[in-house]
């Protein structure tokens, strides 16, 4: 009995101590709360954004030249490799003569054997060039948009800093937020274009199309 009246003691002891940590985390609780709700926030649809950026149809179309240059330059690649493999045929046929001589059948031979080595080394290259242009396609459109982002991060800062906002969030990043919270147009005049633009994106939408 008298173990049981320390337990109990103890306890009693440690009660306090718990309620009053709990008071103090709800306390903090409450007070970032509190310093929430007085934050301006507002959110921007950063794909609308970065669509209806001055400079995202001129880069469109430029990785657009660029990927059709790279194309162009293959295709020529692969007609050489054809070319080769068509030579690889003819010599091909030519050790196959049963009318050759020996010393015919060892240059044919060899002739064979060049055009297989050339044919191998086309076929190496144009693999590196493939690989070559699809990373320079890549870090351009890297580049491009690294660009166009830092521009829409920049008249975003300005605008949240001369409106006295707090915080400005990509809506697209969340599960949801409030129509009001949305400063995309008022970004978008600031970056002078027509917020009125929005609504062709829209329209642009598979869904909006189905229906």
């Amino acid at each position: 009995m008298g173990k049981m009246m320390t337990i109990t003691g103890a306890t009693l002891r440690v009660l306090p101590k718990k309620a009053a940590l709990l008071t103090v985390l709800s306390g903090m609780v409450a007070i970032s709360a509190t310093a929430f709700a007085e934050m301006k926030i507002g959110t921007v649809n950063m794909v609308d954004l970065v669509k209806l950026h001055p400079s995202y149809e001129t880069n469109k179309a430029l990785l657009k030249s660029t990927d059709k240059d790279y194309k162009e330059k293959l295709d020529k690649r692969q007609e050489d490799i054809k070319a080769i493999a068509d030579e690889g045929k003819k010599a091909q046929e030519d050790l196959s003569n049963p009318m050759l001589s020996v010393s015919a059948k060892a240059s044919a031979q060899k002739n064979l054997e060049s055009v297989q080595r050339r044919y191998i080394a086309a076929r190496q290259d144009m693999e590196a060039e493939v690989r070559r242009y699809q990373n320079e396609l890549s870090e351009l459109e890297g580049r491009l948009m690294k660009l166009q982002t830092e521009d829409i991060r920049e008249k975003i800062s300005a605008y949240a800093k001369k409106n006295g906002y707090d915080m400005i969030i990509d809506a697209t990043m969340l599960a949801y937020s409030k129509e009001s919270f949305d400063v995309t147009d008022d970004v978008l005049r600031a970056m002078g274009i027509d917020p009125a633009k929005r609504k062709t994106l829209k329209d642009d939408k598979p869904d909006a199309k189905a229906k």
